[in-house]
């Protein structure tokens, strides 16, 4: 298609050297065979590209056929008007020239619309809009003045003007949707805007010289028509830049408006000096009424945003600033005080605050949210405060231009204030606040040093049951140690540096293995490994113990997977810290590891803790339960540290009893510690359970352990804890050794490690 592209520019340029050279006049070789051919040519190459490419069909067949109908009146134009004196108009050839500008618009749209689907409404508004505002400037300034001259009263004016009103029409339409899809991907608008310019160029040259009775055909000006056409044909076939992704972005649009609003306002100033013709101030109008309507949708648009804003930076519980709000607005206030003389942050939780949910339920708890805030608000009242909920049951405020003792008394008070029973659904609830203060520009000139320190201010208020601290670099600097350990430790369970070490688990009558115990370990980058007692406080205080406690399920589950699929059958014991045992939805997240991995859930057991216990017995008793029935068995594990053990044997279904290590180690040195394990094994077999014994470090304590007929036993005496492919090889040596007698049990573990 290059070749036809190259032929009708030459055919073109022949044209502009035969006008040159013949002059102006009727010559029919050159109008009918040149000019229209090339005319005819353009529509046919642009239906062409419509025809043969499914990309754009609509776009270019709407184009093409725009073209055909103009050829068509050059043709008829030719034919019957050309070499008349003086040449009527309108004449028969206009209804086909005219019928090019809907399809071209027609097309336009289409391109648009391929390229950008969701196009606002306000697209086409404005695209009206300035077609109106602009066509009236154009009516009004250059159509005007020769409305009188031209012959053929008001119908030769309005389809004289119909000519460069619809080339500027179709030209703003062009560059409205150049503004909409994006200049990179609008390469055929760009095309179809140049031939409009052109085309607009032309009808007005000569809408001018006709209405002067200045026009005579053959001139350099008819040479215009055939290019605009030409230029279509170009942008329909030259290569596009390839399309990204579909949008839609508005941000250019809204210029439009503003030009829409000035050239309507200078076609009815120009209007109060020159006469126009009605129709003209008609179109500046509605293009007034078009911007204002456009303002009272922008307004609209800006209240609801407004609103929409302050719902997301409102508490809906409370009324007061969320932690969005309260971060935003508390930045600004910072900025604009200066810190001078100074500001004071609190940040206040309150105690006791999750039993009220737990046994009162959700519903009374955010009637206490909504009392303490009356309280707070009641409490700090003085100008400048700002209040705001970051969360749960946390809340903090802000004093501006306020000393620390001032900070300090407004935190006694609402300590105090706090302290005060509420009356919930008929219950009387009483809570108490920790809350943590501090200063800026002591302790940091941004909100988020503030926050941070006041938050290990209150830790240590919380920890200490002080009521309120204020923090102290000599004091609190290590709680700054500790929050980064805590973001540390987030990362290390998502990123799985939690591993499991595997502790064997011996059978005391014949030295078997049955089971082992997994114990988690963290692989922290640049410091090794970490032990649990180590980071584990830190993840309860933290609010991790449930995704720590996903994390060793999940690894547990699939290693005996691995171990059933190559022969070996060992429960693993897994231990449950008190936060997990109440938690409702653990039996089903269990089952989903268990089927997920294919397991009977007898390759699992749970340890739990006395104190798990205290929390809440019916909610732990309903969890031991569902996990019972999926085939796990439980075990009590540091039997004899907590409370009333007695009552928790009689009332838990329990599988095993794990005697505490506090016990056993001074067994052979201390009678009562004796008697105590004895008598423990002994009430445990009483009541159908198994009894282990933890931390057996010599053989003469498991001798003694057998003798008193404990079932199982672990410890450093047989095994450390072992990453379990270590504890593979250790199976293995194991396996080979002597295991007879309890005395027999012990073995080398460095000979162990080094056999494969």
């Amino acid at each position: 298609m290059q070749g036809a592209l190259g032929l009708l520019v030459l055919g073109w340029l022949v044209v502009v050297a035969l006008y040159v050279a013949w002059g102006p006049g009727d010559h029919p070789s050159r109008d009918l065979w040149l000019y229209v051919g090339l005319m005819v040519g353009s529509a046919g190459v642009t239906l062409a590209r419509g025809v043969l490419v499914a990309r754009d069909r609509a776009v270019w067949l709407a184009l093409g056929v725009g073209l055909l109908m103009s050829s068509a009146g050059d043709l008829v134009y030719t034919l019957t008007v050309a070499g008349l004196d003086p040449e009527p108009f309108p004449s028969v050839a206009d209804p086909l020239y005219l019928a090019y500008y809907p399809l071209c618009a027609t097309g336009i749209v289409f391109y648009v619309r391929s390229r950008a689907r969701e196009a606002p409404l306000d697209f086409w508004r404005d695209g009206v809009m300035i077609a109106l505002a602009l066509g009236g400037l154009v009516g009004a300034v250059f159509l005007a003045p020769l409305s009188d001259s031209l012959k053929g009263g008001a119908w030769a004016v309005a389809i004289g003007a119909a000519y460069p009103l619809a080339d500027t029409a179709i030209l703003l339409l062009g560059a409205v949707g150049v503004i909409l899809v994006g200049l990179r991907r609008a390469h055929g608008l760009l095309w179809i805007g140049a031939s409009m310019a052109v085309s607009a160029f032309a009808d007005l040259g000569y809408w001018n010289l006709l209405a002067s009775g200045g026009y005579v055909e053959g001139t350099l000006l008819d040479a215009a028509w055939p290019l605009s056409s030409i230029l279509v044909a170009f942008g329909a076939w030259l290569p596009d830049i390839e399309r990204s992704e579909r949008t839609t972005t508005s941000r250019g649009l809204m210029i439009i408006p503003g030009a829409a609003l000035v050239t309507a306002t200078a076609t009815l100033a120009y209007g109060t000096v020159h006469p126009v013709p009605l129709p003209t101030v008609a179109m500046a109008v509605l293009a007034l009424l078009g911007v204002l309507d456009r303002l009272n949708g922008t307004v609209r648009s800006t209240l609801a945003m407004m609103a929409a804003r302050r719902e997301a930076t409102t508490d809906d519980l409370t009324g007061l600033p969320n932690r969005r709000g309260f971060t935003t607005t508390a930045e600004a206030l910072l900025l604009e005080a200066g810190h001078a003389p100074g500001s004071v942050l609190l940040l206040a939780d309150l105690d006791g605050f999750k039993e009220v949910n737990d046994s009162l339920g959700h519903h009374a708890g955010d009637e206490v949210l909504r009392a303490v805030t009356a309280r707070l608000l009641a409490e700090a009242e003085a100008p400048g405060t700002l209040i705001g909920r970051l969360g749960g049951d946390e809340f903090a405020l802000l004093l501006t231009e306020t000393e620390i003792e001032t900070g300090t008394a407004l935190a006694a008070r609402l300590c105090d204030a706090i302290a005060m029973p509420f009356q919930v659904e008929g219950t009387r609830v009483t809570l108490t606040a920790s809350i943590g203060l501090s200063a800026g520009p002591r302790d940091g000139r941004d909100l988020s040093d503030l926050l941070r320190r006041a938050d290990i201010a209150m830790y240590r208020a919380k920890t200490g049951d002080l009521g309120l601290a204020v923090f102290d670099p000599q004091i609190d600097l290590a709680g700054e140690d500790r929050l980064q350990r805590i973001a540390e430790l987030r990362q290390a369970i998502d990123r799985g540096e939690l591993l499991l070490h595997y502790q064997p688990k011996i059978a005391l009558d014949d030295g078997s293995v049955v089971g082992v115990e997994a114990l988690v370990r963290w692989d922290r980058p640049g410091h090794g490994l970490v032990y649990p007692d180590a980071f584990l406080p830190l993840a309860g205080r933290a609010g991790l113990m449930r995704a720590v406690t996903k994390a060793v399920l999940e690894q547990a589950t699939a290693q005996a997977a691995r171990w059933r699929a190559a022969g070996i059958s060992l429960p693993i014991a897994v231990n449950l810290p008190p936060a997990v045992l109440i938690d409702e939805t653990l039996p089903e997240h269990v089952a989903d590891l268990l089927r997920e991995h294919g397991l009977p859930g007898s390759c699992l057991q749970v340890e739990i803790t006395e104190e798990a216990l205290l929390r809440d017995r019916a909610r732990a008793q309903a969890v031991l339960a569902s996990l019972r029935d999926l085939g796990v068995q439980a075990s009590i594990d540091d039997y004899g540290t907590g409370y009333s053990s007695l009552v928790y044997l009689r009332e838990l279904v329990v599988d095993e009893v794990k005697i505490d290590r506090s016990f056993v180690v001074p067994m052979l040195l201390d009678d009562r510690s004796s008697s105590i394990v004895r008598s423990t094994i002994e009430l445990a077999h009483a009541l159908g359970m198994r009894v282990v014994a933890e931390g057996i470090e010599e053989a003469d304590v498991a001798e003694q352990l057998a003798r008193f007929g404990c079932d199982f036993a672990q410890g450093y005496h047989w095994s450390r804890p072992l990453p379990a492919a270590e504890l593979d090889r250790w199976l293995r040596a194991y396996a080979s050794g002597p295991r007879s007698t309890p005395a027999d049990l012990s073995l080398d573990l460095r000979a162990v490690l080094a056999v494969e």
